[in-house]
């Protein structure tokens, strides 16, 4: 009987020690330190990132989010001596990427909200304000990416945007076009696997070693 509840207790140490020494996952999030702010297109800017510190552990994967936004005013004029309808657009594209170029160019496609129009010939009209805002998400796990992302320090990644007037029309001939303030910020999520706390599991190994002598000896 006295054996049983040896070996028992045994086993018990021994698996704590084991559970102790498990590895673990976690994830931990940076808002840009510099978020573009809103400014005139077409413009190439930087979103620095803070780094993952390796002493966190191992990095598994690099979850990129980003938010952006513009702000847009058309016109639309017509050089006919026809009267003419339609609606107009403006076409937002934001890329994003890394030093490397590894990334799958992180975009945001926004399209404004409908400009309606009816022009009388040699015509001319002007939208208010539209706002859109627009988002992505992207999960990077390549080796080249991790690496990039890891260590001290921030990582710049280069930001740009394209811009462009849609329009639809009916009737005269019709040319629009656009002024358009766009700003853009992010977030990155790095995923990493927590290192197995070996000295929690040496003090718990090294408990069950003591127990055992101390059970011989008696």
């Amino acid at each position: 009987m006295k054996r049983t509840r040896w070996t028992k207790l045994g086993a018990a140490i021994l698996t704590a020690a084991m559970l102790t020494g498990t590895a673990g996952a976690d994830t931990i999030s940076y808002i840009t330190s510099t978020p573009i702010t809103s400014a005139t297109t077409d413009w190439t800017r930087s979103l620095p990132f803070q780094k993952f510190s390796p002493t966190l552990g191992t990095l598994d994967s690099v979850e990129i989010k980003l938010q952006g936004g513009l702000s847009t005013v058309l016109t639309v004029t017509n050089g006919s001596a026809s009267g003419s309808s339609g609606n107009a657009y403006t076409h937002l594209q934001f890329t994003v990427q890394d030093p490397g170029a590894y990334l799958n160019a992180p975009e945001i496609d926004i399209m404004s909200p409908k400009f309606t129009y009816t022009l009388a010939s040699g015509g001319s009209t002007t939208s208010g304000t539209l706002n859109k805002n627009g988002s992505s998400d992207d999960l990077y796990t390549l080796a080249a990416i991790l690496a990039e992302f890891t260590g001290s320090g921030t990582i710049p990644l280069s930001a740009s945007t394209f811009t462009e007037t849609l329009l639809a029309n009916t009737g005269g001939n019709t040319s629009a076009g656009q002024i358009t303030q766009a700003q853009l910020t992010g977030t990155v999520i790095y995923s990493y696997t927590v290192p197995e706390p070996a000295t929690l599991s040496l003090l718990a190994a090294g408990g069950l070693s003591t127990f055992l002598l101390r059970r011989r000896r008696r």
